[in-house]
């Protein structure tokens, strides 16, 4: 237990040092964001328009048609619907049309913990596996494609996130989990031994 432990800190901290780099230093993730040509007139619409507050906003929105309507306005409705996405603008966004404090170190912290519980899940399920070293840092390697397939693909085939940033995404995900791994492997998980 005492090597699941020290290999899941230490792996939390070679991988939260890796997503540092990977967000702060290299620019990969931020050579995919947009600007708007008027940002101070798109806040003041956000701002304006914005029904509930802080959370996802859709462009068009996707709402259901009333509850009253006759099955020919439900079938209109959601042709127009159709015909908008197509049309676009089309807009899936995390929208706080108001102050926040935010806290870098809030964050930091917030993030830190992350890695920490994502390296306790991956040494638990590393731990019951009997595989050399390299394979044992393919094995958590795995585990980081499987989490940007699972997380990233979804918000390009449903969201239309641009393909470009989905594989920025995901192959973050995979280099995190290498060197998780690596750190992972050296601790957690034991050598194949033949049988009799």
């Amino acid at each position: 237990m005492g090597k699941i432990i020290l290999g899941a800190v230490l792996a939390a901290i070679a991988v939260f040092a890796w997503e540092a780099v990977s967000w702060t230093a290299l620019g990969w993730h931020q050579n995919g964001f947009r600007a708007f040509r008027d940002e101070s007139k798109v806040a003041e619409v956000i701002k304006a328009n914005a029904t509930s507050g802080h959370g996802i906003y859709l462009l068009p929105d996707m709402g259901e048609a009333p509850k009253i309507a006759t099955a020919e306005e439900k079938k209109a409705f959601e042709a127009k619907q159709r015909q908008a996405v197509k049309d676009g603008p089309y807009v899936y966004a995390i929208v706080r049309p108001g102050r926040a404090d935010v806290s870098m170190g809030m964050n930091l912290t917030l993030s830190f913990i992350r890695s920490l519980v994502c390296s306790f899940l991956i040494a638990a399920l590393l731990s019951q596996t009997a595989l050399f070293y390299p394979a044992r840092i393919a094995f958590v390697a795995a585990a980081g494609l499987f989490a940007g397939l699972a997380a990233d693909m979804p918000m390009w085939i449903w969201f239309e996130n641009p393909v470009r940033d989905t594989v920025v995404n995901i192959a973050d995900h995979l280099i995190t989990w290498v060197i998780g791994g690596a750190v992972l492997g050296i601790f957690v998980g034991k050598d194949p031994v033949a049988e009799r």
